[in-house]
């Protein structure tokens, strides 16, 4: 979410990062940014809101040209309920694996649920933290591919690269890095094909 809502605000857009994660990390991450560069989209935490932040963040939708929702890993938690109500795409994030593969499908029945409210929200698939060159991974992306008539799979991919956890660490993009032309290639791809599906 921070690669993304940081990849359309370095595009020109006035663009919004909510967090609504408990453990904050996103907004952690990007109290690291350099004041001479801030981070080229605003943030805000409404992680304490709970079941309430649809609310909050529905006050800020003429505001931006982009809002991007960070939400917990877990189905549980009351954020991602709330997310996908007023959203027009959600990006589920899949690790390929096995046990990953698995535990997405709770994720992907909440979002299936979540259109029964809100008509117009798009899904999506991002395979995320790919090992490169390992038969497991291609095993487990033809897998996802097969499923790909319920909820399609992005064609693009993030690999498992250091430069997501070093930019994260300096409260920027992989942009802001030197040295990561594939790292930058991979979020630019994706968010143009995110852009396409808005």
């Amino acid at each position: 979410s921070v690669q993304i809502a940081g990849t359309l605000g370095l595009r020109g857009n006035k663009v919004l990062l909510v967090d609504l994660d408990e453990q904050g990390s996103a907004s952690r991450c990007l109290a690291n940014a350099d004041e001479d560069k801030p981070f080229p989209a605003a943030t805000i935490n409404l992680a304490a809101m709970t079941g309430k932040a649809h609310v909050e963040i529905r006050k800020h939708l003429d505001n931006y040209d982009y809002i991007v929702i960070d939400c917990p890993p877990s189905v549980n938690n009351p954020a991602p309920s709330n997310a996908l109500v007023i959203s027009d795409l959600a990006v589920i994030p899949v690790i390929p694996s096995p046990p990953d593969i698995l535990a997405s499908v709770a994720a992907k029945e909440l979002a299936k649920k979540a259109q029964m409210l809100n008509e117009d929200l798009k899904i999506v698939m991002l395979a995320n933290q790919v090992q490169a060159r390992t038969s497991l991974a291609r095993d487990a992306i033809d897998l996802l591919n097969e499923e790909a008539d319920e909820i399609p799979l992005l064609e693009s991919r993030l690999a498992s690269r250091t430069a997501f956890r070093e930019s994260l660490g300096n409260g920027s993009t992989v942009h802001a890095l030197k040295g990561q032309d594939k790292a930058v290639q991979e979020v630019d791809s994706l968010v143009d094909e995110l852009l396409k599906y808005l």
